[in-house]
């Protein structure tokens, strides 16, 4: 099994009072969207339902692009629960984005993971 096998990808697009979740298998099949408020107490539910989306032996790979500085506490939460947690470069999804006919934000910036 090659070692992208053993992850899904969740790119989070972060917002003011909102956040958008897409979980992505290796092929690059989307396998949900979760959208959630940007405040703590929701960010255990949002890792819980990330979690239903996993089989045995996967491990979450999450990539937050932060324009605003809207995803620090999701971030240090993800962190602070030994989670995978990669910095997308906004410019590089921007074109990554222009590249491709179809629009793909945040997975975009995770591809060298």
């Amino acid at each position: 099994m090659h070692v992208r096998q053993k992850h899904v990808y969740v790119g989070v697009d972060l917002h003011k009072q909102h956040h958008v979740a897409v979980i992505i298998n290796c092929w690059q099949e989307k396998l949900d969207e979760i959208k959630f408020e940007n405040k703590p107490s929701a960010f255990s539910t949002f890792l819980l339902d990330i979690y239903q989306h996993m089989d045995d032996g996967l491990t979450p790979i999450f990539g937050l692009e932060d324009v605003g500085g809207y995803g620090r506490a999701l971030a240090k939460y993800l962190a602070d629960h030994e989670q995978i947690v990669k910095e997308v470069n906004p410019a590089l999804s921007y074109a990554e984005r222009k590249s491709h006919m179809t629009t793909k934000k945040v997975i975009a910036g995770m591809q060298n993971v």
